[in-house]
């Protein structure tokens, strides 16, 4: 990435719209092919996917594509590699109580662990965002609304992918399937 690249909010608005169009057809696909009843022995399933989805996506864009531009801005240099780890685990955590929230709710359970996950990225994104994210030369040109909003349509991603990878561990009999949940 060169010194000239920036993100605008302009760009992070288009993205926004562009994820909402991937993000609506992942959730219905959700919503009509993952019943309830599969979602509640999924628990350990959707975490396991987790810690995978966000250590390869800590691993590949934090530490090795965007640390120079981005996230060695607001993370030490020791911590590069430990960031994956660190931050799969904690989503791994995260997913289980998502779940259990999701299981606790009427309705589509699914769904509403898609939606979690899309609203966690608030979190991490406004403590980015107060400890610097967007004083960091790539993302200089961008509002704090545009960087969250699209980070919630982003996370949605992430989540739908996680519930999809648990899905299809579950199918392919990998792990331990637990009627308890």
């Amino acid at each position: 990435m060169d010194n000239t690249t920036r993100v605008t909010s302009e760009l992070l608005w288009r993205a926004t719209f562009i994820a909402m169009l991937i993000d609506a057809p992942l959730v219905i696909l959700i919503q009509q092919r993952v019943s309830s009843e599969l979602f509640r022995k999924l628990k350990w399933h959707l975490a396991a996917a987790t810690v995978v989805v966000y250590a390869a996506l800590w691993g590949a864009f934090a530490s090795v594509y965007f640390w120079d531009a981005v996230y060695g801005h607001l993370f030490p240099a020791w911590s590069r590699w430990l960031l994956p780890f660190g931050y799969g685990v904690l989503f791994g955590a995260v997913a289980v109580a998502f779940w259990r929230a999701s299981v606790a709710v009427p309705g589509w359970p699914p769904v509403w662990f898609c939606l979690l996950g899309g609203l966690v990225s608030l979190v991490g994104h406004a403590i980015g965002i107060w400890r610097g994210l967007l004083r960091v030369p790539l993302l200089s040109e961008a509002s704090a609304a545009s960087a969250l909003v699209f980070g919630v349509f982003e996370f949605v991603f992430y989540w739908c992918a996680i519930v999809g990878l648990a899905v299809a561990a579950w199918k392919a009999g990998l792990g331990v399937r637990r009627a308890d949940g």
